[in-house]
């Protein structure tokens, strides 16, 4: 990882309890990088260039979605036309169902070096 330790950090890359990655308490608690990172639409769309990513399936995603989201089918997350249409300058909000996964988008996108990655609350 570049930067070590501190980039590892940075990255919200998951620690290890008993040789399994540990997520979901890492984003509940408040000394975590991964509290930071959760956010409130309210206070999502006070940020400049704000982007919603919705990446739940397309199902929920028709039913009831964030006025603005983008969906991206998980599948094709990390396809080119994708990975070319989410900007580095952009505040992205990754909304999912499932915090693991909400967390797992955002730690991917953050080693990637997105600088500004949220989680929807």
């Amino acid at each position: 990882m570049r930067d070590g330790i501190k980039g590892w950090a940075r990255g919200f890359y998951p620690t290890v309890l008993n040789g399994q990655a540990v997520l979901h308490p890492l984003m509940r608690s408040s000394n975590s990088d991964f509290a930071r990172c959760l956010i409130s639409e309210h206070d999502a769309r006070k940020l400049k260039r704000h982007r919603f990513v919705d990446f739940r399936d397309e199902a929920k995603f028709k039913k009831h979605h964030v006025k603005g989201a983008r969906h991206v089918d998980y599948d094709d997350m990390w396809s080119k036309p994708m990975m070319e249409e989410l900007n580095k300058r952009d505040n992205l909000i990754i909304i999912h169902d499932v915090p693991e996964v909400a967390g797992a988008i955002a730690l991917t996108l953050k080693v990637m070096d997105y600088p500004r990655v949220y989680i929807l609350k």
